[in-house]
């Protein structure tokens, strides 16, 4: 058996044993997308909707593989070339030969289906039309394979220096940032008026079709050529305008397959990633003298202290600060200023999701948690009032000065929403980590922003929606009530919200920790996800932290 297939063997086989929540999740959501891709392609052919949407869900489907690795990075279940170094091979044959594997994903599965709607577009227009579109769906496919797998090469690559994750972070965070308000602008220009009452509409001077410059624009990039080749198959275009599009992503699909083996074989020469500590230790009078608080400040200051040395928190504390910045920068401009004192919201959400799977971030460190009497309660409570010190005394402040900027009429209600998101992100954070656990790896083994900490995508999503949930309760009382948007009254309302969010959470987080803290050990220790739900209790693990006992005071330390 050749080096390339026993590759794509082992990747299959990490893919067929590795955590199923994640790939099932990420499989029925991306189903679901390209299904639509799929769905837009025929009500194009019907006459029910205008063609040129099929270029827009082309676009954003295609632009996935880019921002996937970039917003995402090291959460891919892929073979680290890093565990191939000490071969007897030369660095550039051992990325030669990993390149194959690399289309064994996922992700690959779920844009063949999208891209399927360019069979579905030249159906009608006879077998040369299918032809060109058969070999439309090949190219496009492969080319986004190779732009994503290029993209995942220069993140980590960036991630591996100070500076770098600096650039990087500050790319992931534009890109949620217009994740999050990049419709504002839009919205702000087909409903100007709506912060005054207005509820007139601005519709485009084409209705039902995407502007043709637009359009143009869309086909001209190398996520849209591929579509390109097949709308000039269908139209009877002469032969080179069908043929340039594809020669274009042959020649893209050369380039970043060279691009990428380069890439890997320049982090073969060179040993695995370490980011710099940043951990200063010294002796002071303060460091000897016994501290108040009990352990409950023990936890909070271990957990301050872990999110700035952590790379892995740290970016994504940095995400947190910083991209709701951006957010405001893409409002302000616009008829929306109104809005602004609601990016609050959207604040306490990127704490919450940023912050869903410390558990799992600390790994078998969990052991200390669960043999220490009486630690469980210090933990919830502790990791709750770094959380606010951290994320949630920040979003406030930014909240208040938002409402004072702007002066919208509705500040009262986004401050009171933003307390009530605070509230519910500060109490799920934690227990969406011990729920929903992205297990990588442990945290002695990860010594960059670059190393394997497993996908959160689902816990992430679990906490968005909780969070707005909870933010939008404070204005649904007052609604119902009759009472007037004053501050007094929506500030006590998402107090309320807020307080009965972190008190009702804490407990159940501190409930599933007794209930499955040793099964949940086992699975940090064996890397395996689904041991949490059999909940084993013959593990190394489960009966350390079942039969072991320590008498000295909790400290909240890690492993």
């Amino acid at each position: 058996m050749s080096m390339s297939a026993t590759f794509a063997s082992m990747r299959w086989t990490i893919i067929r044993h590795g955590p199923h929540d994640e790939r099932g999740f990420g499989l029925v959501v991306g189903l679901v997308a390209a299904s639509g891709v799929i769905v837009l392609a025929a009500l194009g052919l019907s006459g029910a909707l205008h063609p040129s949407w099929l270029t827009v869900g082309i676009f954003f489907f295609g632009v996935t593989w880019l921002l996937g690795p970039i917003l995402v990075p090291g959460s891919s279940p892929t073979l680290d070339p890093q565990w191939f170094r000490t071969l007897p091979r030369r660095p550039r044959r051992i990325a030669r030969e990993l390149a194959p594997s690399e289309a064994i994903s996922v992700g690959t599965v779920i844009t063949a289906v999208a891209l399927s709607s360019f069979i579905v577009v030249a159906a009608l227009h006879g077998p040369v039309a299918v032809i060109v579109a058969t070999l439309a769906v090949a190219l496009q496919l492969v080319f986004l394979l190779w732009l994503g797998r290029c993209a995942a090469a220069v993140v980590a690559g960036l991630l591996r220096s100070t500076a770098g994750t600096w650039m990087a972070a500050v790319q992931m965070s534009v890109l949620l940032a217009i994740s999050f308000a990049g419709w504002v602008p839009i919205a702000a220009v087909v409903l100007p008026n709506l912060g005054e009452g207005g509820t007139e509409l601005i519709t485009p001077s084409i209705a039902g079709a995407v502007p043709i410059g637009i359009e143009r624009v869309l086909l001209s990039l190398p996520t849209g050529w591929g579509l390109a080749a097949v709308l000039a198959a269908t139209s009877s275009a002469p032969l080179v305008t069908v043929a340039m599009p594809l020669l274009g992503l042959l020649v893209g699909v050369l380039v970043l397959r060279s691009l990428w083996i380069g890439l890997t074989a320049r982090v073969l020469r060179h040993p695995p990633a370490r980011t710099k500590s940043n951990v200063i230790a010294w002796s002071t009078a303060s460091s000897r003298r016994p501290r108040t608080g009990g352990p409950t400040r023990a936890v909070m200051t271990r957990e301050i202290k872990t999110w700035f040395r952590d790379p892995h928190r740290r970016l994504g504390m940095i995400h947190a600060w910083i991209t709701p910045l951006f957010m405001v920068a893409l409002v302000a401009p616009t008829s929306w200023s109104w809005a602004l004192p609601f990016i609050g919201i959207m604040a306490a959400v990127l704490g919450a999701m940023v912050a869903v799977n410390t558990y799992a971030l600390d790994g078998t460190a969990l052991w200390q948690l669960l043999t220490t009497p009486g630690a469980i309660s210090a933990d919830v409570r502790g990791r709750q009032l770094a959380w606010l010190l951290l994320f949630g005394i920040p979003t406030l402040a930014l909240t208040l000065a938002l409402c004072l900027i702007s002066q919208s009429p509705l500040s009262a209600i986004a401050f009171g929403m933003t307390v009530a998101a605070i509230g519910a992100a500060c109490g799920s954070a934690p227990l969406w980590g011990v729920l929903m656990p992205a297990i990588g790896a442990d945290a002695r083994d990860r010594v960059s922003s670059t190393s394997r900490t497993g996908n959160p995508a689902g816990a992430q999503y679990t906490a968005f929606a909780a969070v707005v949930a909870a933010a939008l309760v404070p204005a649904l009382l007052i609604n119902l009530i009759g009472a007037e948007l004053l501050w007094v009254v929506n500030t006590i309302a998402g107090v309320v919200v807020s307080a009965g969010a972190v008190t009702g959470l804490a407990v159940l987080t501190r409930s599933r920790l007794r209930r499955s803290g040793p099964a949940l050990l086992g699975a940090m220790e064996s890397g395996d996800i689904s041991q949490l739900r059999n909940r084993p209790s013959t593990s190394k693990s489960a009966r350390r932290s079942q039969c072991a006992s320590q008498t000295g005071p909790f400290i909240g330390g890690r492993s």
